[in-house]
């Protein structure tokens, strides 16, 4: 053998003793009763950031593609749902913006951001006396509401 094929032997040996050691600190992954990956509390996080990224750039499909996917493995996370709406609302698909600022609103009822979203997506549904009264509950909560 030549002194390059033992560098080549030698390179290789070393790169698949490494790919066994990280395939042994593998671990099965976690599931629910609907048998979906449970991911960790900090990749959720990344999931909720990624979706942010794409809500600023516009890209609200892939926003909620992505809000989607973290709901998955929290769908009782009020930002999850906060954010969800509020992607909905930016689509127009406001009964939809709508269910998820309620479903937020179960698990976090002191979030003002959520009853003003709610009040505008009823004033663009023209209906005054609702949005009203989710305007005047933001405000209760939060009287910065008001320089909005």
């Amino acid at each position: 053998m030549s002194i390059f094929q033992l560098l080549m032997l030698g390179a290789s040996a070393y790169f698949a003793f490494k790919i066994y050691e990280h395939i042994q600190t593998l671990q099965e992954p976690q599931l629910n009763e609907d048998h979906t990956v449970v991911l960790p509390d900090d990749k959720v996080d990344e999931l909720i950031q990624l979706g942010d990224e794409s809500r600023e750039k516009k890209d609200f499909d892939r926003a909620l593609a992505i809000y989607s996917e973290a709901k998955i493995n929290q769908p009782q996370n009020p930002e999850i749902l906060f954010k969800m709406g509020y992607t909905m609302s930016q689509l127009e698909r406001y009964d939809e913006a709508l269910e998820y600022f309620q479903s937020s609103l179960e698990y976090d009822d002191k979030n003002p951001f959520t009853y003003l979203e709610i009040s505008k997506i009823y004033k663009k549904l023209e209906d005054e006396e609702k949005a009203q009264s989710y305007y005047e509950r933001a405000v209760e909560l939060d009287e910065n509401i008001r320089d909005l």
